[in-house]
This record gives C-alpha cells, structure tokens and sequence, in this order.
C-alpha cells in the first residue's frame, strides 16, 4: 500500500517542472516587456532632456536681450539726469543751456523723439521745436490718463516710464518722467516740476534686439510698468498664454515682462527621433543582468544630463568670461586675437583705460562700479561692427579688436571715446568719466597676441600722460620712453632708501608791508650721478607709482627737523607751508602722521601750513574736506594751491575748511598788460576776501605785476622777483640781507 505522503512526493517535481518551463517561456516576455518599457522611459527623458536644453538656450538668449533693452533704456534716459541735476543745484536752466544739452542728447540716441521742461507740471519749452509745437503749454494736470503716473514718481521722488502713449504730434512712443526737486532753506525739498524724454518705441526695441529676424518668436507687455497687468508693448500675447521662457525688465518705476519660445513652436516628444530609445529597443533580448546595467547607464546619464551639463556650461563661461560684463576675458580673447592674426588681414589692437573710474569705486561703492562697467560695455557693442571683438582685461581695462581700413578704425575709436563722455546713470547717481586708448596695428607694430596687447599697452599710458580723454597709436620711442621711466622708478626707489632727498624754501612776502609772511617747503632730489632731477619729472612718477606716500611722509620729516633746527637757532622765518599729494589724502592716515612729527620735534602746530591742490579737492571732496578740518582743529592752517585751475566756485569754497587761497601762476603771467588777466585776478581777490579768505599770488616776476597785486588788494605774493627757492644754508644768508623790520616778527 502506497502512503499519501509518498504519493505527494511522487507528484511534486512534475508540477515544479512545468512552472519552471512556464516561467521559462513568460521569462523572454517578461525581458520584452521590461526592455519596451524602460526603453520607452529612456527615450521620454532624452527628449525630455532635449526640450530642458533647448528652454535653457532661449532663457540664455532672452537674457541677453533683457540685458541689451535694460541698457537701452538707461542710454536712452540718463539724459534727462544732467538737465536735473542742474536744475537742482541752481533752481533753473536757461533756454540756450537745455537746447544746447537736449541738441547733444539726441545727437547720441538715435531713437530719442523730443525732450520737454515742465514746470509745475506744464510744458513751457521742447527741443526740438519743430513738430512738438502743439505740446507747449500742455498742462499734465489735465490729462487723466497721464497724472498719476507722475503723480506717483512726484510722491516717491522717482522716475516713471509711461506708455506706449499716443503723442499729441503723432505716432506711439515711451514717456520718462523724471521729477526734479530744488532745496530751499533749510535744506526743505520743493517740487519743481518734471523732465520728459520721448522715445520711438519700435526704434528703441530695435536697437536692443527685438527684431523680426531673430530665430524665435518674443512678446513684450506691462505698459506703464505694470508688468503683468500692464497692456501689450510688442509681440504676440497668445506667447504668455503657454510661455515656458519668460523674465522681468526693470525700467523707471515697475518693470515689463518678456516672453519667448521658438519660431515653429517647441519640438516635438517623439520616441522615434531618440537615439537612446532605439538603442534600449534593440537590447531588449538580452539577459537581466543587460538590462540592469541599462538601468544603470541610464541613471548615469541622468546624472551626467542633470549636473553635469551645468557644471561644464558653468566651467566653460568662468574659464572663457567675464562675471561681471559678460565680456570674453584674456584667455578667450587671446585665441580670438591669435585666429584674427592668422587670417591674414589688417587689424588693429586697441587698449582702454577709464578715466575717474576708481573716483567712482571710491564715492559710490564697487557695486556702482560694476554698473558702470556693464553701462560702458553696452555702449562699447553699440560702436562695433559684428567681426570686431572686445574683452575686459580686468578693472576698468578693456581691450578690443578691429577689423577695417585705418579711417573706419579712427572713426571707431573717436566713437568710443565719445560714448563714455555722456553722463552715467547709477541709480540715480549722475557720474562722469572719459577714456584713454591706445592703439597698435598688425603687422606693422607686431605680428603676434604678446607684442601687439604690449604696444597697445603703452601707447594707452602715453595718452594718459597726454592728458587722457585721448588716443594714441604706438611708436617705437612710447617704448623707449618707458624704459627710461623704469630706470627712473628704480633710481627714485633707491633715492628713498638712501636719503638723497632735500628741501628747498621759497619766502612768502606781504606786499603791502614787504615783511616776510613765512616760506614755501619745495622737494628737490639730488641724484648722484645726475645731480638736480626736476620734480615735474619725478613727482608724477611717485604719483603713479604710490611712492609718493613714502615721499610725503619722508617732506613731514624733513620739514619739521628743519623747524625745529630754526627754533634752536632762532632763525625761523614764519610759517613753513608743504604740500600734499591726492594718494596722501586717499591711502594714508595723513592726519596721525603729521601730528607724530610734530610731537616727536615738539613744534607747535601754527608752524605748519598744509596746502592741497584744487584739483584733488574737487575729485576726492568728501576725503579732502575730512582731512581739512582736522588740520584745522589741530592749529595747522590750510590753503588751496593752484586756484583758478580745478574749476571750482569761490560759492563751493566758502564752505570748505579752507584759510588761505594761492592764485595760479597762469593767472598772474599775463598782469597787468591783459584786461581778462585782470578781471580774474580782481574778482578772485575781491570775492576771496569776501569770504574771509587770506590771497597769496603766485609766479611774481616783474615790478609791474607786483604793484597791481598789491593795488588790487591782494595779501602776500611769491615769484622770482621776490625771492627763488634755494636750500636752508641759503635761505639764512637771504633772511640775513633782507631787511630786519621786514622780517616776522
């Protein structure tokens, strides 16, 4: 008899063998059905991947055109930032004054319609006047759809940007408001009225890109810069509708809205046009362990798609880029330079330098600086041609290459210059700069990236020692000149370490009684092979160089040791004056160390005299006036040399910490023979003592000129007629001949 355990054994193998074989057939099914299915995964992710490329590129491009339509619209209105700032400071502007800057205006901005004057908000002058007459006497007041826009700039004392608006003149066009306010006493802010620049809008969109060729369809809307709910501008609406790529204009008062997406639409998901799905379809057959390991690559792919495709956009733009203009930097210009060079053709190598541009990193912040470096570099792309390029070497350093016959090259330099003279819009802040350039051509001044950047390079310094605001092309002795200064660099280095520095005084005298008023401290350096160098020769350089602050602080030494010896000897001839330098002022703690020396010769501080030249007092006001009125609370007395030539106002001065003012010599060379020489010097000297201002004339030199300073009221005078500078030993043996009841007392 057979149990039923045995039977159940007997029966198991044959039912495990069937499942095994059923598995079997459904195993290659079951493989199909995996491989299909993650196949169809793998390609809807590298289409998905595809579109994810194709939205970052438009996002890409549609940033640059959010870029250019930003700068636009600040080249377009900044204008209107020089007219007010005048109109504020002196609570009008005259009708030859606003035509002629409103003329300049839009000379530079070729879309720009008119410029209108409304004060209290009614129009009573527009430049030009041909076409805009129906618009004077225009009262905003009276315009619903146009007072409160300005209402609200007025009450958050910005400017708007209103419109597209239909002009009174005809046609459509964008209005900046811009709100002007004038001080009265007491420092209260009143409302004058409001500036208005009209625009062309299809002009200016045009300017900043949005043309009708470019390989993708764009819509602009937030008229009034209401964004969103602001009307259309330009483009097709229905693009917001399913927009996948938009971004956010910032203009005066709100901002508008961009969108874009493709021309013909986005592309399609199709499996088919995957190159991965079919791949993964083919494989399908293959084992388990095959598919894992496409699982695998998948999710590497991934990876690799998702991170790292950023990673290498990121690298790529911080090896080859500029962070902060967008700009190729040097390593990517160079190959640009080397590609140019090997073509064969002419080109020509420009180097730029701005000019004040670190009055501007200084007063306003680095921030500002870099929104000047970005306005600058949108005006740079305005003036070139497409196969010209340019590159931000670092600073406020550009360098460019241009293509062309040397006339258009010409042209486009004196362009360039030209676009940094209009005033700067930094949020608000109106600033002014120039530039210097300097210019080497291929072949003739090197026929590779090193010469070509290295003459470039010096012919730029050249033009700044021109005076800047300038370009100059190189020539062989800018090279030859160059090492001569280097040679003087090292020689003044070594000049500092070996004392070979002195002092030379020149008196100071009252013209009305000829008593000596005290003496000027002047540097001379004494070179042992070279004898006297000029300090026209040597001062810049230790300006350029920064040596200038060991300098000064090597004049404060010298000076008071040769107070303190006078003292000793009782042979002090007044008051010694000493100069100061702008790097003194701007990198030093000029204040501490005068007054150590001071302390350590123990002198009294009425001996000194500091003297600052108007011209840094004009570019570093803030710094100096600081400086000043610490002297001044010391006892040291203060004076503004070289007057006449900062093109300052004697109404500015009077609320600068300022006792004593010295007249130019350019102003005192041409006495009494010139009537504009005279009128000057009688005005400076009439409204300086209004102003309770000691005057000193200098470059003295004839009789002639003497008396007339001394008729016209003038305090104290220096010159050659008076006495020249000359070293201590022979000051005394002066002081010794010169009268005694002349002499301070």
């Amino acid at each position: 008899m057979i149990s039923s355990n045995k039977l159940a054994s007997d029966e198991q193998p044959p039912a495990q063998g069937a499942l095994r074989r059923t598995l079997s057939r459904l195993l290659p099914v079951g493989f199909a059905v995996v491989g299909i299915g993650l196949s169809m995964v793998l390609g809807h992710l590298d289409a998905k991947r595809e579109q994810s490329e194709e939205v970052a590129n438009l996002a890409a491009r549609l940033s640059g055109v959010r870029g250019a339509l930003e700068a636009q619209l600040r080249a377009a209105f900044a204008e209107a930032e020089g007219i007010a700032q005048l109109i504020s400071t002196d609570g009008r502007i005259s009708d030859s004054h606003f035509h002629g800057m409103a003329r300049d205006a839009l000379a530079s901005v070729s879309y720009m319609h008119h410029i209108a004057l409304a004060p209290a908000d009614v129009v009573v002058d527009v430049y030009p006047r041909d076409g805009n007459e129906r618009i004077l006497g225009l009262d905003y007041r009276g315009l619903p759809e146009q007072m409160p826009l300005l209402a609200s700039a007025r009450e958050r004392e910005e400017p708007v940007l209103a419109g597209p608006l239909a002009l009174y003149q005809g046609g459509r066009a964008l209005v900046y408001r811009r709100p002007v306010f004038i001080s009265g006493k007491r420092g209260v802010k009143f409302y004058w009225g409001n500036i208005s620049i009209v625009a062309d809008i299809d002009r200016l969109l045009l300017a900043a890109g949005l043309r009708p060729e470019t390989g993708f369809e764009l819509a602009v809307r937030g008229s009034d810069g209401k964004g969103a709910e602001g009307a259309m501008i330009w483009g097709d609406e229905q693009l917001f509708e399913h927009a996948l790529v938009t971004s956010s204009v910032q203009v005066p008062g709100g901002f508008w809205q961009l969108a874009a997406e493709p021309r013909g639409g986005w592309s399609g998901l199709s499996l088919f046009c995957s190159p991965l799905f079919l791949f993964a379809l083919s494989c399908t057959g293959l084992f388990s362990l095959f598919v894992a390991q496409l699982n695998r690559k998948q999710r590497l792919l991934e990876l690799r798609n998702s991170e790292l495709h950023q990673y290498q956009v990121q690298l790529e733009r911080l090896a080859h880029y500029d962070t902060i203009t967008g700009l190729p930097n040097r390593v990517l210009f160079q190959q640009q330079l080397s590609e140019g060079i090997a073509q064969g053709h002419g080109l020509a190598v420009l180097m730029l330098d701005i000019d004040g541009f670190k009055q501007v990193n200084d007063s306003l912040g680095h921030p500002m600086g870099d929104l000047l470096l970005q306005q600058a570099t949108a005006r740079f792309l305005q003036e070139l041609d497409s196969q010209d390029r340019v590159c931000r070497l670092g600073g406020d350093e550009f360098v460019f290459m241009l293509q062309g016959a040397q006339g258009q090259v010409n042209h486009q330099v004196r362009a360039l210059l030209r676009c940094l003279q209009r005033p700067f819009d930094l949020n608000g802040n109106a600033s002014l700069v120039t530039g210097s350039i300097g210019l080497a051509w291929c072949p003739q001044h090197g026929e590779d990236v090193d010469s070509l950047l290295r003459h470039a390079d010096t012919a730029m310094y050249a033009a700044k020692e021109s005076g800047r605001n300038a370009w100059r092309p190189y020539q062989a002795e800018m090279t030859d000149r160059l090492h001569q200064r280097l040679e003087l660099e090292r020689n003044l280095r070594r000049a500092l370490e070996c004392n070979e520095f002195e002092l030379w005084y020149q008196p100071k005298v009252d013209l009305f009684s000829g008593r000596l008023e005290g003496v000027e401290a002047l540097l001379r350096w004494r070179d042992p092979e070279h004898g006297l160098v000029s300090p026209a020769e040597f001062i810049p350089l230790a300006e350029r160089t920064g040596l200038i602050i060991p300098l000064g602080e090597r004049v404060l030494e010298l000076a008071c040791q040769q107070l303190a010896d006078w003292r000793a000897g009782d042979g002090l001839p007044g008051p010694l004056a000493i100069n100061v330098a702008a790097l003194q002022i701007e990198r030093s703690d000029y204040v501490t160390s005068l007054a150590s020396a001071l302390e350590r010769h123990d002198l009294p501080a009425s001996l000194l005299e500091v003297e600052i030249t108007e011209s840094l007092l004009m570019e570093s006001q803030q710094q100096a006036c600081a400086v000043l009125s610490q002297l001044q609370a010391m006892g040291v007395a203060t004076a503004v040399d070289d007057f006449g030539t900062g093109y300052s106002s004697l109404a500015y001065l009077r609320a600068l910490p300022i006792d004593h003012l010295k007249i130019d010599r350019a102003f005192i060379k041409d006495l009494p023979d010139d009537d504009d020489a005279v009128a000057i010097a009688r005005a400076i000297v009439d409204l300086g003592h209004a102003l309770g201002f000691r005057i000193t004339a200098e470059g003295i030199e004839t009789q002639e000129q003497y008396d007339f300073l001394r008729n016209a009221g003038c305090d104290h005078g220096q010159g050659f007629l008076l006495g020249r500078p000359m070293p201590a030993a022979d000051l005394q043996r002066w002081m010794a001949q010169y009268p005694v009841h002349k002499r301070q007392r």
